[in-house]
């Protein structure tokens, strides 16, 4: 892989939460965000150690010539519970992303096969969002690669070069070749909003989701909470894992000013298969047994300004496999550009 398709990947589709300024009247822009999670920024190397992907979000559907690719895809898919109830408006995202999971020793050329198993996992996300007042409800088709193939043992071992890091060792035992097939639905709703003084607002935001597929298949659910100063009517979402994918830039637009918020949240996964875990359906792997239940927590702020939107967040899990030392922790940093 060559320098600048390493430095491509640089990125995660988790969109970290953004709120803030009353949106301008280009609402149908669409935008560009550019991410990166990785555990050391909470200050571990082990797990879910990195994620890196581009998301990019399209304006409203209907402001599209009918010839548009995008239209037609959002047509297409139509016939979806939510996506063309009256007074919806319907956007469409599509990401590149790039994760790595590795055991908690990466000195060792072959760690224990009780820890998490080396785990490399590219795809692309195809995401219909459809917002109606307070609900936004969001499809998704998942579709790539996991094992050598998804190319995270290079991009690893080039970036820990980088950066003068230890070198991971174990990638022989990593996950084999086998395609990546998931599809997804995701509710949220604004239960319950108010303000605080004459200027901050606030607002609670349960999330539900559901997965089927060969990279997650359960259920999840959450309860976002943001308080900030003049919010931007935004889904909250804080990790690629824990809801929403890039939400928070659907149906926004640029603002006028700054702003600041805080935000964090709750949930849990009830899991029947989790990809990096349990390892590959059609192929024998390594794996661990993937807990029934594991929670999350997660807390961070997000900056708002013209067209530009930066996000800081941690998220934290409880174990998720009996013998885990460490449950998975890390940050993410998200910017997004309205074009």
């Amino acid at each position: 892989m060559t320098t600048m398709m390493k430095l491509a990947f640089i990125a995660l589709i988790a969109s970290s939460p953004v709120w803030c300024v009353t949106p301008s009247a280009a609402a149908n822009d669409g935008a560009f965000t550019f991410t990166l999670e990785n555990d050391t920024l909470t200050g571990s190397d082990n797990n879910y150690t990195n994620g890196l992907g581009v998301t990019w979000v399209s304006g409203e559907l209907d402001a599209y010539d009918d010839e548009r690719f995008n239209r037609k895809w959002g047509k297409f898919w139509s016939f979806l519970p939510g996506i063309a109830d009256d007074g919806s408006n319907t956007y469409v995202a599509w990401s590149i992303v790039q994760e790595m999971h590795t055991p908690d020793d990466i000195d060792n050329p072959n760690p224990p096969e009780s820890d998490q198993p080396y785990a490399g996992i590219l795809y692309v996300d195809s995401v219909l969002y459809a917002r109606n007042g307070p609900w936004t409800h969001a499809w998704e088709l998942k579709l790539g690669v996991v094992g050598p193939a998804s190319q995270a043992e290079d991009v690893q071992k080039w970036f820990h070069e980088r950066i003068g890091s230890e070198e991971p060792k174990g990638w022989d035992t990593q996950l084999p070749n086998e395609p990546v097939i998931n599809v997804g639905y995701t509710v949220g709703h604004v239960w319950h909003e108010g303000k605080v003084g004459e200027a901050a607002e606030w607002r609670l935001i349960p999330i539900g989701h559901v997965g089927l597929g060969t990279y997650f298949t359960g259920v999840g659910f959450g309860m976002y909470g943001e308080i900030g100063w003049n919010l931007v009517e935004a889904m909250a979402t804080t990790s690629l894992r824990q809801g929403f994918n890039a939400a928070s830039t659907v149906g926004v637009g640029p603002v006028h000013g700054w702003s600041v918020s805080f935000f964090g949240g709750l949930g849990g996964f009830g899991i029947v298969h989790y990809l990096p875990l349990d390892g590959t359906v059609f192929k024998d792997s390594r794996s661990v047994d993937t807990k029934s239940f594991v929670g999350t927590a997660s807390l961070g702020f997000a900056v708002r300004h013209e067209r530009w939107v930066a996000s800081v967040a941690a998220s934290f899990t409880t174990d998720a496999f009996e013998t885990q030392e460490q449950a998975a922790e890390f940050g993410t940093l998200s910017v997004s550009w309205f074009f």
